[in-house]
């Protein structure tokens, strides 16, 4: 699932808390703060966003019902909904405020004083086994390493891949079977190599 946050910045909060909980849960999030940089289009990054995802998770206050940008977001992800109809529409109510016509119809989500955004991500996504979860988490580490990494890296890592820790040593090492490029975790001894 990739899915996107529309919210209005009165409910960033809970909007960004969200945000993290669905990426726990394995899902690709497009979330303003993350993916507009300074300098960035923001109306581009939106159009950008929008046409990425699949899921329109709606943060819906009365804050968001005041909201032309939030208005602008959904109406945009409505009318790509008319031609495929497989995306999604998850509203989630923060408040009695009432959903928009064309909203109401979806199944959402109510947050209640005692339920965690986390939860929400959870019925939202299902929860995935342990093991699931963290080879997600995983590989999404390793996708933000190497999308990091310098070019020229042939061992892009900045943390270890088995326990986070940032004390990672590099260095080369010959012998009769040629040079190797090697980094090693201090920490946990990981290591991995590499032939120059």
């Amino acid at each position: 699932m990739d899915a996107f946050i529309s919210h209005n910045k009165a409910d960033k909060e809970s909007a960004r808390l969200l945000a993290i909980a669905l990426v726990e849960q394995g899902v690709s999030v497009w979330f303003d703060e993350w993916d507009i940089q300074p300098g960035d289009s923001i109306i581009g990054g939106i159009e950008k966003g929008l046409s990425s995802s699949d899921a329109f998770v709606l943060v819906w206050s009365a804050n968001a019902a005041k909201s032309n940008w939030v208005g602008s977001e959904l109406r945009a992800f409505l009318h790509q909904q008319v031609v495929d109809q497989s995306l999604k529409i998850i509203p989630i109510m923060m408040d009695d405020t009432p959903l928009p016509v064309l909203v109401a119809d979806y199944r959402g989500v109510r947050v209640k004083g005692d339920e965690s955004l986390n939860e929400i991500a959870e019925q939202i996504t299902g929860v995935p086994p342990d093991k699931e979860l963290v080879r997600r988490l995983q590989n999404r580490l390793l996708d933000l390493v190497c999308d990091r990494a310098a070019i020229n890296d042939p061992l892009p890592f900045f943390v270890c891949p088995k326990c986070g820790s940032s004390k990672l040593k590099r260095f080369t090492q010959s012998n009769i079977h040629g040079t190797y490029y090697i980094i090693r975790c201090e920490d946990c001894k990981w290591s991995m190599d590499t032939e120059v």
